[in-house]
């Protein structure tokens, strides 16, 4: 049935008059002078809805108010009964015409300009105010009897005050509505009954808007103005934490708590302060709303832009690496061409050479084809390449250290390595080869242990490397190892020698922290990193300048 209707223009059509005249007749009841939330309606029907809409909206707002005139016809005449039956909501169409289309109300489709809005909501309510007052004029009634209505200025202010405490009652609560994220109808309300903005409104706003209520019944007329005034207190706090839709949904709750108590009273100062009172309040509210909201889309756009730009310099890690994996692949194919080269070369004229001539050259093929083994090894080891990680650090890190004469193991523990993205194999194994240097630089340890720890903890994996470096002092104090056998040991890993806040920072780029100590003749640095290579959601999403308010 539901596609039959958004299929069929003439349905919708039929659906828009059913569903405006259904919510007309549920808040005509509580409308009145002094709080017209009938115009609440009408504005929001005009403002969300498309304008081939717009004549099924006059055809319903016309029915209602014919109904209701024709009895008045014999007291107010003919005239007015013509002219108050035209329905308002036809003023008002040029004003929201003019807003949406010369001020770009609606910048995009999930996009308010605030100002453009608020401005819109003034308009139309002194729009509304100037043709209430002229069909109040045309009233005619028996030549018999007086004039009933003297319009003075207070009582103008009061209707135009009305007009607009009662659009700012519906409209803000509508955009609320309007604005939320696409989704299934079942899924929008589990979010709407998860909110915190609904757990806070249902445990304090609208509690204390209840007892205010039922003070406000008991209490003096002087006693009354505070109360109203207190009754805005949990609006803004709920305002400045959730911003903008809080503000609507509090203003909605407010200002039905105080209309709904306070007699209609024509001409009265204390209904007309009341009624500016409400207005200026529920205007600041939403304004603050707003800002609140561009405020926390700027965090969070900046917080995006944060992680992108680590995403960035991880892929821009990564990119390094496999750019030294194919060097040092290329590499290695040419020392095999050079060794094979020489060799052919040295076996062609070694009748010319003499012996001991030739067993140098031969010498000199072997330091060379060495030296481009060990310079493969530190730019992307072959055991990586051919076996994984583990196999790197079991064999590259430890054929290094056994070299140095340190004593090594490697011990691998935990799940899920295997899973983690080879960005983060690449930094586990750097971060390692450069803490194996750095402890190797600061102790003479005798011995190293690696451990590397890997896990999944709330929907995200992660790896624990730590490094412990101890020594034996039972006869001497440590002695610090030379600078050129660190640099050694640096050039065979292929590391840069980083000190703590380098690695630190290193780590920090895959949101994890690294930590050292020194106790019992050890020196542990422990390392967490976090496999960060989720999507960057909204990267670089352009958003409008702040120098505007705008609602989303």
């Amino acid at each position: 049935m539901l596609t039959s209707i958004a299929n069929n223009k003439w349905l919708r059509q039929l659906a828009v008059f059913v569903a405006y005249t259904a919510a007309y007749l549920l808040l005509r009841p509580y409308s009145n002078g002094i709080w017209a939330i009938t115009g609440g309606l009408r504005l929001s029907a005009l403002v969300l809805l498309p304008y081939r809409y717009w004549p099924a909206l006059i055809l319903a707002d016309t029915g209602p108010l014919i109904y209701d005139n024709i009895p008045c016809l014999p007291q107010y005449g003919l005239t007015w009964t013509i002219c108050n039956s035209i329905p308002p909501i036809l003023f008002a169409m040029p004003v929201v015409w003019w807003c949406r289309y010369k001020l770009a109300m609606f910048p995009s489709k999930r996009l308010v300009r605030a100002n453009a809005l608020l401005l819109c909501v003034a308009l139309v309510s002194l729009v509304w105010t100037i043709t209430t007052v002229a069909v109040l004029a045309t009233v005619s009634p028996p030549s018999a009897a007086a004039h009933p209505y003297h319009i003075h200025k207070l009582e103008v202010v009061q209707v135009f005050l009305g007009k607009y405490a009662g659009i700012l009652t519906v409209l803000p609560v509508v955009l609320v509505l309007k604005l939320q994220k696409s989704a299934p109808l079942r899924q929008r309300m589990l979010g709407w009954v998860r909110s915190q903005l609904t757990m806070e409104s249902l445990v304090l706003l609208l509690p204390t808007l209840a007892v205010l209520f039922w003070v406000n019944h008991r209490a003096s007329p002087d006693a009354q103005q505070v109360i109203r005034m207190a009754m805005f207190l949990p609006v803004a706090w709920l305002t400045v934490k959730h911003g903008w839709r809080a503000a609507a949904i509090g203003i909605a709750a407010v200002l039905s708590a105080i209309f709904m108590d306070l007699e209609s009273r024509v001409g009265a100062l204390d209904v007309l302060g009341t009624q500016a009172f409400v207005g200026f309040s529920a205007t600041c509210l939403f304004a603050l709303g707003a800002r609140i909201a561009v405020q926390n889309a700027a965090e969070e756009q900046e917080r995006l832009d944060a992680h992108t730009a680590v995403k960035l310099a991880q892929q821009g890690l990564y990119l390094c690496e496999l750019r030294m994996r194919q060097a040092a692949q290329t590499l290695e194919q040419i020392g095999g061409t050079l060794q094979l080269t020489q060799a052919r070369l040295l076996n062609r004229f070694k009748h010319m050479l003499p012996p001991i001539e030739g067993q140098t050259y031969y010498k000199q093929m072997a330091s060379t084809q060495h030296q481009v083994h060990q310079l493969v090894e530190s730019m992307h080891p072959i055991a990586w390449r051919e076996r994984g990680l583990p196999a790197a650090m079991r064999e590259t890190i430890g054929r290094s250290l056994d070299e140095a004469n340190i004593a090594y193991r490697f011990d691998l523990k935990g799940r899920g390595l295997s899973q983690l993205s080879p960005g983060v194999h690449a930094a586990i194994y750097r971060l390692a080869c450069e803490a194996a240097v750095h402890v190797f630089a600061q102790q003479a340890c005798t011995t190293m242990t690696m451990t590397l720890r890997g896990g999944f903890t709330h929907g995200q994996r992660w790896a624990v490397l730590r490094i412990c470096g101890s020594w034996d002092d039972a006869h001497a104090a440590p002695l610090v190892h030379t600078k050129q056998e660190s640099q050694h040991l640096a050039a065979k890993l292929g590391a840069n020698g980083l000190g703590l806040v380098a690695m630190r920072d290193f780590v920090r780029l895959y949101n994890g922290d690294l930590h050292s100590a020194t106790e019992n003749n050890q020196l542990r640095i422990t390392a967490l990193v976090h496999d960060v290579s989720q999507r960057a959601q909204g990267a670089f999403d352009k958003s409008p300048e702040p120098r505007e308010l705008y609602i989303r």
